[in-house]
């Protein structure tokens, strides 16, 4: 059985072929870790990054786990969707231990909450940060710039 046909055999929504050696898996929020789990089975064994798109047209997060697997020499995207309003995860790090540090930077990132992973509300980059999460849409940087630093004059002339 190829790679591809062990892949349909997992609780998935669908999957699509994009290249040779680039597969698109999509699931369900609650069959994810299960997915994950099933992807390792059958030999996706690195982690190589996970993170997060913020479709907030659609009031959603799309959640990707890039995998790779060494022996087929594919890479499989592993993406869900969830709910701005209430986004909260499982954690992956038993499955894949790398997924530890991605989902801590989910949190502080995009402000999703990740149920199972002790560290996903302490501090990874941005230390006493209070405003929106950065990297969502809704953020505005132009005013928070404006908020949180003095303007300099690059000239060195107060205005």
């Amino acid at each position: 059985m190829n790679i591809l046909d062990r892949i349909k055999q997992l609780n998935i929504t669908k999957v699509n072929v994009q290249r040779e050696n680039r597969i698109f898996v999509d699931t369900e929020k609650d069959k994810l870790i299960s997915v994950l789990y099933g992807m390792k089975l059958i030999g996706f064994n690195q982690l190589s990054i996970m993170s997060a798109v913020d479709r907030i047209k659609d009031n959603e997060f799309e959640l990707f786990y890039v995998l790779y697997n060494y022996k087929e020499k594919v890479n499989a995207i592993v993406r869900t969707r969830i709910p701005r309003d209430n986004p909260v995860i499982e954690t992956a790090d038993k499955i894949y231990p790398p997924a530890h540090t991605y989902e801590r930077e989910l949190t502080e990132m995009f402000g999703i909450s990740v149920s199972g992973n002790p560290d996903s509300g302490k501090p990874f980059i941005l230390e006493n940060w209070k405003d929106k999460p950065p990297m969502r849409k809704d953020f505005d940087s132009v005013e928070y710039v404006d908020k949180h630093f003095v303007f300099r004059n690059p000239e060195g002339k107060n205005e």
